[in-house]
């Protein structure tokens, strides 16, 4: 549950983060995808176009699932429960029923996306095998079996059901950045502010002093906190006593009492935080860049990849994410929906899915500028190299010795 709000608040609050999100978002929404017949039979191409028609007659979009799906990129898993209707019109009031199509086979009515953060447990069976998730649910909790779900997953390794997020090096970046962040707006106010300073009167700070007096420090103690914004920050003293001498040389010590002044910087800060709170933005986004690389590079690929050309690789690292997306939809999606209906396995149908078009890589490249900047390239010599390239920034400028320096 932690995890699931962690990664979702770097997701939607970092500014980096969710420009590279909504990048591949965009790119996987584009892609073309189709169902192929199991051969060239007129059967086959029959079922082939039934399953078009579920896939269009669902209440959501194709490229609105895409989207969904690819939350497994935030959390590392998605998961998706599969509602089915008969097909009896469109006339029908009840959506179990309602269709463009009338024949009463059974259809797709829609993918319905289980919320990550709404896990409470997983099921598994005696071998290890997943067998479904408990929702946490207003009404108490609910179990999703896998056979009526679709679990999609960055990766399988070890049979963990909540996979890699491509967040997970990404999180002590976030969490410094952010605390920077908000320290340096804090120190930025209270530099142009102040920070209150209150006097109050020895005798009220005193053990001593009666309920009166310490309820009196206690309100001027919340006016003074309420004066701040941002973080409820002042200073508190006692008064300096006075003293007065009379005519016979006696010194009177006089009744202290209250006072109210604004503190100010004594001079500039000794951080450069814009500098810092760059560099944590840049290891963010090289964290994302190179996980993202890396989920289609598991074909003995990754190390050789990084020197050849850029858009290879978000290809490469694309079509696995696709590929993985397309077996779990014709596995578990289609091949229910076939077996509901009736169809011989010889005659299921496959979904697949086209290639990602290069006017796609070029709005994902073109995005990634954007939000990466110059100081969001990989430290990798290959792959700065080839970003610089597609991006269009000039070549890395060759170290030379300082002005002044013996050579």
């Amino acid at each position: 549950m932690y995890a699931a709000q962690l990664y979702q608040r770097i997701r939607d609050e970092d500014p980096v983060v969710g420009g590279v999100f909504l990048a591949l978002e965009s790119m996987f929404r584009q892609v073309e995808w189709h169902a192929v017949p199991a051969d060239d039979s007129t059967e086959a191409q029959l079922w082939a176009e039934f399953l078009e028609e579920c896939r269009a007659d669902m209440s959501h979009t194709w490229p609105s699932l895409m989207a969904e799906i690819l939350s497994m990129l935030v959390h590392g898993w998605a998961y998706f429960e599969v509602v089915y209707k008969l097909r009896r019109g469109p006339e029908q009031p009840d959506a179990k029923y309602r269709s463009r199509f009338n024949d009463n086979r059974i259809g797709w009515r829609k993918f319905a996306l289980r919320p990550q953060r709404t896990l409470s447990a997983w099921v598994y069976d005696g071998d290890g095998g997943i067998q479904g998730m408990y929702q946490s649910a207003p009404g108490g909790r609910v179990f999703i079996p896998i056979q009526r779900a679709l679990h999609f997953r960055t990766t399988e390794a070890g049979g963990h059901p909540e996979g890699r997020s491509m967040l997970v090096n990404a999180r002590r970046a976030y969490r410094f950045q952010t605390r920077l962040e908000e320290f340096e707006a804090v120190g930025i106010e209270r530099d142009l502010a102040g920070i209150p300073h209150v006097t109050v009167p020895v005798e009220h700070l005193s053990p001593e002093a009666s309920a009166a007096e310490q309820s009196t420090v206690q309100l001027v103690q919340e006016m003074a906190a309420g004066l701040r914004a941002d973080e409820r920050a002042y200073v508190l003293t006692p008064a300096e006593e006075y003293g007065v001498t009379d005519n016979d040389g006696k010194v009177h010590r006089l009744p202290t009492g209250y006072s109210f002044k604004l503190l100010t910087s004594g001079g500039t800060r000794a951080h450069d935080t814009d500098k810092i709170i760059k560099r944590y933005s840049q290891r963010i986004a090289t964290s994302l860049l190179s996980t993202f690389l890396l989920l289609g590079g598991s074909e003995g690929k990754g190390a050789q990849a990084l020197s050849g050309d850029l858009t290879d690789l978000f290809e490469l690292a694309g079509t696995g994410i696709l590929g993985g997306i397309a077996s779990v939809i014709n596995r578990f999606a289609v091949a229910n929906l076939m077996r509901l209906n009736g169809v011989p396995p010889e005659l299921w149908p496959e979904l697949e899915h086209g290639g990602l078009s290069d006017a796609a890589l070029r709005n994902l490249l073109n995005q990634l500028a954007g939000v990466m900047n110059a100081g969001g390239i990989t430290h990798d010599p290959n792959l700065e190299a080839s970003l610089r390239q597609k991006l269009g920034l000039p070549e890395r400028a060759e170290d030379s010795p300082q002005q002044g320096e013996d050579t």
